[in-house]
């Protein structure tokens, strides 16, 4: 075996997938060769997270096709003859690069020391320039500079030319609160959980990318309070149960996560997620069927996982008062009502949710225009005026005169005004020659019009009606005649 493979173990690791992830550092103190590793093509190989690919070449150009490619998780190497099977101890070179994401970025420290040629490579920039034949005396170059937020990829080359091989590489975050002035990442992929029987909240998030994490924080406020309480500070675990128990069940909180480096750095707010131990009705909406005469209700579906079931309620006048009175449950997200009568009136609904801890909306006695989950439903008026007015007929100088009165008492009566229509005798169709209100302050209602008729010995019919607001009409008084021109 070769004597360097005794660290086979930790790149057999990286190809099993226990790379170090996360905020480690990829340096190790020393590297070595998979040692079952296939001969293969760089394109064939795809190492987990954060691990580098590292490609073999005989040749110290990096010319043709890799002789070998395998995973590592860090470059650090020392061979004192060929590095592997079919490769030259000299005159060769071996090449790491990886992906990953370095967070809010900031202050990083690159180092690498080698024998002969090492280059480090950030987005394909040099950084690091160590290439010359040194033999087997190895240099040491470090470099402090500023990262950009996000992902970067980071490739070390290494080339021997003679005698022993060695090579080490390492990149770190500076934690001094001197140099790294940079916010972390605000965490992300926050989830909630609520236990109705418990009344508390399990908060989990995602683990932050910064290479310098420190802790996290979780905070918690009430909807529509500007003040955050800080439910727990300087944690490393991403799963928090607040200790707050919910006094009514009803009121809803926010949470967000805050990040800290070590340099003492703390990052925003995660975006606030919201906790409604009760489900939320939403906006309730509604229809009135001319056919049916019934309403239908809808509302949007509640997907929360306490969600039990939901109350229709309707507010009817119970033993000489309104009063909210239940209509039925459902799990559902709509409901048809039985038939209401076409009278005009506005009629009132709502909508309870209810969680799987039997807690359930609140439910004021009063009606509440504002509230999402009530529903004032204006009803059309399918009710016409009940009499038929009197209708007489007599001369005027133009032609006929038609008067049409309606003797129902003013505070019994449902109509707004009065109409007068008149046809040719034998035809169908009815004309309107006056549709007109009334006086209010009459003992009775009546209208009257000059109808003008040339006296061409022709006969026609008149009829009177009444109506109310909504357009629908009375029945019609006795049909009277007349004939212009005639006594």
């Amino acid at each position: 075996m070769h004597p360097k493979r005794s660290v086979a173990a930790r790149t057999v690791a990286a190809r099993t997938g226990s790379a170090l992830t996360g905020g480690a550092l990829f340096a190790v103190a020393v590297g070595g060769l998979l040692a079952a590793a296939p001969q293969a093509a760089a394109a064939d190989v795809s190492c987990p997270a954060n691990v580098y690919k590292r490609t073999f070449y005989k040749n110290t150009s990096f010319s043709g096709t890799p002789a070998r490619t395998d995973c590592d998780t860090a470059v650090g190497e020392k061979w004192a003859g060929a590095p592997a099977s079919g490769i030259p101890s000299n005159n060769f070179g071996v090449r790491w690069s990886v992906t990953r994401d370095f967070g809010s970025g900031g202050p990083f420290t690159f180092s690498a020391s080698a024998t002969d040629g090492v280059r480090v490579y950030l987005d394909g920039v040099r950084k690091i320039d160590l290439w010359k034949n040194t033999g087997d005396t190895a240099r040491t170059k470090g470099l402090n500079l500023a990262v950009p937020p996000g992902k970067h990829t980071v490739r070390v080359d290494h080339v021997n030319w003679s005698g022993a091989a060695k090579v080490t590489y390492t990149y770190a975050p500076r934690t001094s609160a001197t140099y790294d002035r940079t916010k972390p990442l605000a965490p992300t992929g926050v989830k909630t959980a609520y236990d109705t029987k418990t009344r508390r909240t399990t908060v989990s998030w995602a683990a932050n990318k910064e290479m310098d994490l420190g802790s996290y924080s979780l905070y918690r406020r009430a909807v529509g309070s500007g003040t955050w309480t800080r439910v727990t500070a300087s944690t490393t675990a991403r799963s928090h149960t607040d200790p707050f128990v919910n006094p009514d069940d009803r009121t809803p909180y926010y949470y967000e996560v805050r990040a800290k480096d070590k340099a003492g750095n703390t990052s925003s707010g995660s975006t606030d997620t919201v906790v409604r131990p009760l489900p939320d009705v939403g906006v309730l909406t509604g229809v009135y069927d001319k056919a049916t005469h019934k309403v239908t209700l809808k509302w949007p579906l509640n997907t929360e996982p306490h969600f039990d079931h939901y109350t229709v309620l309707g507010n009817d006048k119970v033993e000489g008062r309104y009063d909210w009175v239940p209509l039925g449950t459902t799990k559902g997200a709509t409901w048809t009502t039985a038939p209401v009568t076409a009278d005009g009136e506005t009629r009132h609904y709502r909508v309870l949710a209810t969680n799987d801890g039997g807690t359930t909306t609140y439910n004021p006695d009063w009606l509440d225009a504002s509230a999402a989950n009530e529903l004032w439903l204006d009803i059309p008026d399918g009710i016409a005026p009940g009499n038929a007015p009197a209708l007489t007929l007599g001369r005027c100088a133009e032609g006929v005169q038609a008067t049409a009165t309606e003797y129902t008492p003013p505070p019994l009566r449902d109509y707004d005004g009065l109409a007068v229509e008149r046809r040719a005798a034998g035809t169908e169709a009815w004309t309107q020659v006056l549709r007109e209100g009334y006086n209010p302050r009459s003992a009775f209602a009546t209208v009257s019009v000059c109808d003008p008729l040339p006296a061409d010995g022709r006969t026609y019919e008149y009829r009177a009606r009444s109506y109310d607001r909504a357009g629908n009409y009375s029945p019609s008084s006795p049909v009277e005649t007349v004939t212009p021109g005639r006594d």
